[in-house]
Formats: C-alpha cells, sequence, structure tokens
C-alpha cells in the first residue's frame, strides 16, 4: 500500500505559498529626485506607497489611509506625485526645510464645500501715493 503523506505535504506547501503570493506581490518603485519623481506602484497600498517615498526622500506621513490597492505610474515633482497618490483624501501637505509633511484628514466626502473665495487686494498707484 502506497503511502499518501510524501505527496501530500509538498501540494499543501504549494497551497500555502501561493496564498501568501497574492498578498505579497505589492511593488513599489520609486525612482529619481524630488524634482523629478517616477514612481511605478502595482497592487499596492497607499500607505506602502507613501512608505516608499518616506524611505527615499524626506517625508513624513501622519494618518491612516484606507487600505485599497492600486496599479498606476506617477512622475513629476514630489509634491505632485504625492498630491496625485492622495487624489480621494482629503489632507494638507507643508513644506519643511528638508522635505515634506503630510497629514491626512479622511477620504474624501461626498458633499464638498469650496473654500470662501478671497478677496482682490488692491494696490494704488504711484498718483494715487503721490496725492
Amino acid at each position: 500500500m502506497r503511502s499518501i503523506r510524501p505527496i501530500a505535504l509538498p501540494i499543501a506547501g504549494m497551497l500555502v505559498a501561493a496564498l501568501f503570493c497574492n498578498c505579497i506581490h505589492a511593488e513599489v518603485r520609486v525612482q529619481g529626485d524630488v524634482r523629478d519623481v517616477r514612481v511605478e506602484v502595482h497592487d499596492a497600498t497607499v500607505a506602502e506607497i507613501l512608505a516608499a517615498l518616506a524611505e527615499r526622500f524626506a517625508l513624513r506621513y501622519h494618518g491612516s489611509p484606507e487600505s485599497g490597492a492600486m496599479t498606476a505610474t506617477f512622475e513629476g515633482p514630489l509634491r505632485s506625485v504625492v498630491a496625485r497618490v492622495l487624489f480621494g483624501y482629503n489632507y494638507v501637505i507643508h513644506a519643511r526645510g528638508d522635505g515634506l509633511d503630510v497629514i491626512l484628514l479622511s477620504t474624501q466626502s461626498p458633499h464638498a464645500v469650496p473654500p470662501p473665495p478671497i478677496a482682490p487686494v488692491t494696490v494704488p498707484s504711484r498718483r494715487q501715493r503721490d496725492d
């Protein structure tokens, strides 16, 4: 009588490996410098993308983005890339001397409220100042 055990163990190992393969294949590639960044992501979450940018550049982020995965390529200055990655979120980007601070507030509200209009500043002409 043949034993099933020697065959079952490798099959079980392959099944476990296949399950973990789906979770681990997220990929984030960051290239370039602050003025010209290229980020290629494959099945990566916003948190994974921000973490990869933080490893490469002086970027700090606070808040917890949702866990949905995306596949995309982003190019441009670091600030623009971060803004495109955070499309759909309410956030604040604060430039500091050596990098950026990013504060995630929430996902986008379906009822967005535009900021109030800024009153135009009038500067008196030279003739008005001389009078």
